[in-house]
C-alpha cells in the first residue's frame, strides 16, 4: 500500500476539480466507476471532445487520416523521409506520425466510434510499403521469418490500434498472432537488430516494454498469460539494477510508470525489490496536504541522451500526458488504487 483508502478518495476528489478534461473523464470512469451515471459520463465526454489538447491533435490530421506535425506532443521533427510524399509514412518520422498520435488519442478515450480515428487505423493497417508490418496484417498465407523481423516498432503500431479499440478488426488479430508467436522463453521479445548488434541472448526490454504494453491495451482476458509472462520479464530485467538507476520515468526502454500501472493490476512482482523501489521514488512526488501529485524532475529542455537515455525530443513525446499535475495524479492514484484492492 503507498495510498490509503482516504488519500485516493481526497486525490479523486482533486481530480475531480483540478484535472484537464480527459483526467475528469478517465477518473470517472476508472476510479469513479461505481457512481457513474450516464449522463454525467455523456457530459465529461463532450469536454473531452472539445478540449484544447483533442482540438490541437486533430486539427493537424491530413485528410487521409495521417499525421506529421508537432505540437503539444512533440518537437518538430528533424527529418523527413526524402522518398516518401510529403516526407513521412504511419511511423516514421517518430513521435510526430500515426502510430505515435494515435496512442495519444487513446490514452484520452477516443475510440474507432470516431470517424477521424477510424480512418487513421485504416490509413496504418492499409499502408502498402509498411512492407512486412503490411504483409503481416493483411496477407494470412504470409510466413514471417522471425529471426529477421524487426519487431520493436511492429509492436508499437499494434498498441497504437489497440487503444483505440482497432484489436478485434481480422487483420489486427493476425498481427498478435505473430507477436504471440515470437515471445520467448523468458517472456520477453527481442528484435533480430539487438540480437546481431548486441549478441543478446535474452528479451530486450525496448521490444518487450512494447509487447507487455500491446497486450495489456487489448484489454482480452485470452492474452492474460502471455501479458503476465511479459511482465515478469521487465520486473527480472529491473532486478538487475540499482535502485538509482530506475528511478526515472523511462529507463532503458522501460516506461515506469505505464510499468507500474500493470504490475499492480495484474498482480506481478508486487514483494519485488525494484518495484518497491519504484513505489518508493514515486511516492516523493506526492503532496498530500493537496491531493495531488507534482514532477519534480528537470525540464524537458535539459534532458540528454548521456544522462536520461533520451534528448529532450524524446523526452518532450515520452512525458507528454504523464508530468502533469492532473495525469501523474491520475495514474499514481490507478496505482495506489489496484494495491489496495
Amino acid at each position: 500500500m503507498i495510498l490509503s483508502d482516504s488519500q485516493i478518495n481526497t486525490n479523486t476528489t482533486w481530480l475531480m476539480s483540478n484535472g484537464s478534461p480527459p483526467v475528469r473523464y478517465l477518473t470517472q470512469r476508472y476510479l469513479l466507476n461505481d457512481h457513474s451515471g450516464p449522463k454525467e459520463i455523456s457530459h465529461l465526454w463532450s469536454d473531452v471532445e472539445s478540449c484544447r489538447d483533442a482540438e490541437e491533435i486533430f486539427n493537424k490530421q491530413e485528410e487521409d487520416g495521417s499525421w506529421c506535425s508537432s505540437g503539444s506532443w512533440a518537437l518538430k521533427p528533424s527529418y523527413l523521409l526524402k522518398s516518401k510524399p510529403g516526407g513521412y509514412n504511419p511511423e516514421t518520422p517518430k513521435y510526430v506520425t500515426a502510430i505515435w498520435v494515435l496512442p495519444l488519442l487513446g490514452d484520452m478515450g477516443f475510440t474507432v466510434a470516431d470517424k477521424r480515428i477510424r480512418k487513421a487505423c485504416e490509413y496504418i493497417i492499409s499502408y502498402k510499403e509498411l512492407d512486412i508490418y503490411y504483409r503481416i496484417l493483411n496477407d494470412p498465407t504470409y510466413k514471417v521469418d522471425y529471426g529477421q523481423a524487426d519487431l520493436c516498432r511492429y509492436f508499437y503500431l499494434l498498441a497504437a490500434l489497440a487503444k483505440v479499440d482497432f484489436h478485434t478488426d481480422d487483420r489486427v488479430k493476425r498481427g498478435y498472432s505473430v507477436l504471440l508467436c515470437a515471445q520467448r522463453t523468458d517472456g520477453g521479445w527481442i528484435s533480430s537488430s539487438c540480437s546481431s548488434r548486441n549478441n543478446w541472448r535474452r528479451g530486450c526490454p525496448f521490444s518487450s516494454y512494447a509487447g507487455a504494453l500491446t497486450l495489456y491495451s487489448a484489454r482480452n482476458e485470452k492474452y492474460r498469460n502471455p501479458l503476465i509472462k511479459a511482465l515478469e520479464f521487465l520486473v527480472r530485467h529491473l532486478s538487475t539494477k540499482q535502485a538509482g538507476e530506475i528511478q526515472r520515468f523511462f529507463y532503458h526502454g522501460h516506461s515506469i510508470i505505464h510499468e507500474l500501472l500493470m504490475f499492480t493490476e495484474l498482480k506481478v512482482g508486487l514483494e519485488e525489490r525494484p518495484v518497491r523501489d519504484l513505489l518508493e521514488w514515486i511516492m516523493t512526488m506526492y503532496h498530500a496536504d493537496e491531493g495531488c501529485f507534482k514532477y519534480n524532475g528537470k525540464s524537458i529542455s535539459r534532458y540528454s541522451r548521456r544522462e536520461d537515455g533520451m534528448d529532450s525530443r524524446v523526452a518532450k513525446y515520452r512525458l507528454y500526458h504523464l508530468i502533469e499535475d492532473d495525469w501523474l495524479t491520475y495514474y499514481v492514484t490507478r496505482i495506489g488504487a489496484n494495491l489496495n484492492k
